[in-house]
């Protein structure tokens, strides 16, 4: 399981750097003559760019509560059970005998 969330964290990061990188970030060094024409295009990219942001915080929030949901699972499966030792064997960080 962890595994896959590894594989399924590193598919999204990629693809959301390629939208950031190919999509939201305004790479054009054409600069407009007119002001409106400078703001509508810092307008649009701050959009897309605050979109992927949203996203990230969404990406995060839901590998928070998979992760919470997971550790809650494990405490609550029953392993193996626990035998306790022996009454005659030494405990397990005993001194060394004197003599």
């Amino acid at each position: 399981m962890l595994k896959a969330l590894a594989v399924l964290r590193t598919i999204f990061l990629l693809g959301l750097v390629v939208y950031v990188v190919a999509w939201a970030m305004p790479w054009s060094t054409y600069v407009a003559d007119p002001i409106e024409v400078q703001y509508r295009h810092c307008s649009a990219s701050l959009s897309r760019m605050s979109g992927a942001v949203w996203i990230a915080i969404g990406w995060i929030a839901f590998e928070t509560i998979v992760g919470w949901m997971m550790s809650a699972w494990s405490g609550r499966r029953k392993g193996t059970p626990r035998v306790p030792p022996p009454a005659s064997a030494e405990p397990p960080f005993a001194p060394p005998p004197r003599g």
